[in-house]
């Protein structure tokens, strides 16, 4: 009876968070002012979201909350402005990921891709015994694939740095190739090395599906405007190499779902979506499709196992032997980092 009664809350619980999601979603998408009954919750919603900026006017955010989110935008510019101009210094070639694609929002840290774990290593060396920086904690995962995270004094935000764009250091892609064509545009008045609009949508599959394991609104959102200037046949090559064609439907299909929740119809999106599904087939993973939509949306762990197997086996087909064994290291890390959060203050495992 108590159990009963438990999991009937929680049922509440969750349909209301669902609710929640898909007001802000719906809003966002279709840029329309909300009535908010819960200021509070709707604002670390769109925290959580990376959106608050965006979603300012739509939900009638305060005032001192917006000018606190746009002093720490500007921060993590100056942030990028200083590693820049000492990269630039010490001959270190370098891109940013991810970090300026939801603007005006912009997250807790600066994340630089460098073309080798060499460079990367040199770099840090660099960081640590010149600048003085306070390298931060990994998890064992980010430690294998060897990311170095750090605090440079005086700013709030962290920064880090990449060797390549995977979670353990699975081939997605060539590092060396991205930063060949990067190139360097002006963002909000500020000089910054950019990755080509092909590879800054197929990083950020990897990250949602490999690495991170869930969508943020802001993901939604900056998808939706990437793919509106990146050519269709690069990003579907790109993925096709990365062999990950299976990764990207279930991705696809994630978006679909709120997309249709919302009501909103997007015709780039529905192209791609087709061409995507004549190149990889149907999304053989829908029967994991059956939770709730509560933003940030967390990717079936089951889902995140079987593409991890898969890349596994068809990385090995294709002679790719150290990618393939480290995607099947991946679902023993996965159960190992459920077990660790279930006895970790804060809910996390650390391992992944």
């Amino acid at each position: 009876m108590k159990l009963n009664f438990l999991e009937e809350i929680g049922g509440v619980k969750t349909a209301r968070r669902e609710a929640e999601s898909l007001l802000l979603a719906t809003a966002l998408l279709k840029n329309d002012e909300i009535s908010v009954k819960d200021e509070d919750r709707m604002l670390k919603l769109a925290k959580k979201n990376k959106v608050l900026l965006r979603a300012a006017n739509l939900i009638h955010l305060p005032a001192n909350v917006v000018d606190e989110a746009k002093k720490d935008v500007a921060e993590a510019f100056d942030l990028y402005d200083q590693m820049s101009n000492v990269f630039t210094q010490h001959g270190v070639s370098f891109v940013a990921i991810k970090s300026f694609d939801s603007l005006p929002d912009i997250g807790h840290d600066i994340d630089l891709l460098v073309p080798s774990p060499t460079e990367l290593a040199e770099t840090e060396k660099l960081l640590i015994n010149q600048y003085k920086v306070r390298p931060q904690g990994l998890t064992h995962c980010d430690r294998l694939l060897g990311k170095f995270s750090c605090f440079l004094e005086g700013y709030k935000h962290d920064f880090e740095l990449y060797p390549t764009i995977s979670q353990l250091g699975e081939t997605h892609l060539d590092p060396r190739q991205i930063l060949l064509h990067r190139r360097r545009e002006t963002v909000e008045g500020h000089e910054v090395w950019m990755t080509s609009d092909s590879d800054r949508v197929l990083i950020r599959v990897i990250h949602a599906m490999f690495r991170h394991n869930f969508l943020k609104l802001s993901d939604i959102l900056d998808f939706l405007k990437l793919i509106e200037t990146a050519s269709s046949q690069e990003v579907l090559e790109k993925i096709d190499n990365a062999l990950i064609g299976d990764a990207f439907i279930f991705y696809l299909a994630s978006i679909e779902r709120f997309l249709k929740a919302c009501q909103v119809e997007n015709r780039r999106f529905q192209e791609l979506k087709k061409s995507a599904q004549e190149r990889f087939g149907e999304d053989r993973l829908r029967f994991l499709r059956r939770d709730r939509l509560v933003l940030p949306y967390r990717i079936p762990t089951a889902a995140i196992i079987i593409l991890f197997l898969v890349k596994a086996a068809r990385d090995a087909t294709h002679a790719r032997w150290k990618s393939s064994i480290s995607c099947l290291v991946a679902p023993p890390l996965i159960v190992l980092d459920f077990i660790s959060a279930a006895f970790r203050a804060g809910g996390r495992g650390g391992v992944w």
